[in-house]
């Protein structure tokens, strides 16, 4: 037997009140804030996501998920090692220092040009999203002995970081030529190597 309903606007509007509660108790329950899951890694025409829990596991451990192998085999032994030793820095600085730095001629360029490598999108500089990271991992780090930088990553504001890593490597020579100018960002994240 088939059941029929006769569309009045009675029977209209006791829909769209019905859809309206579902819609608003959704709306009311706490919302978890945006936070990246995985980074986008760009290298010229190739580009790869890898779960940000997949670099966190080969930091803490030195085991390579499937995911983290498949990537790892376009790193040298070396690389792969300084890759560990930089995912497991701890960085002393706090919220304030963070902030401070981060709006001040040096670290907005310093800001500027890590931005160039690390964006939300292709088009944008990624300097406020980092910004933001930074002071949130230097707020709340998951340890007495300072923040990470997979904390950082995690509280990065977009689902996906995306990392140029041509960029990257780069800026990484440039400012490795000229420690000098780079000083008051060593200052500022002060940090201590995990033994």
């Amino acid at each position: 037997m088939k059941t029929t309903y006769q569309i009045t606007p009675l029977f209209v509007l006791h829909g769209l009140i019905t859809i309206s509660a579902g819609l608003s108790v959704m709306l009311l329950q706490p919302q978890s804030a945006l936070s990246a899951e995985k980074v986008q890694l760009i290298y010229g025409p190739f580009r790869g996501k890898i779960s940000i829990k997949s670099l966190e596991k080969y930091a803490e451990t030195g085991e390579m998920t499937r995911e983290f192998r498949l990537y790892s085999k376009f790193l040298d032994k070396e690389t792969l090692i300084q890759l560990r030793y930089w995912l497991n820095n701890r960085f002393e600085s706090d919220r304030v220092e963070v902030y401070r730095f981060t709006n001040t001629s040096e670290g907005e360029k310093f800001l500027t040009d890590l931005g160039t490598a690390i964006k939300t999108h292709p088009e944008r500089n990624g300097l406020y999203a980092i910004r933001s990271a930074l002071i949130e991992a230097a707020d709340k780090p998951s340890s007495s002995d300072g923040w990470t930088i997979i904390e950082a990553m995690y509280h990065f504001p977009t689902e996906d970081l995306q990392i140029n890593t041509r960029d990257l490597f780069k800026l990484q020579k440039f400012w490795s030529a000229s420690d000098t100018k780079n000083q008051a960002a060593l200052d500022t994240f002060n940090s201590k190597s995990k033994e």
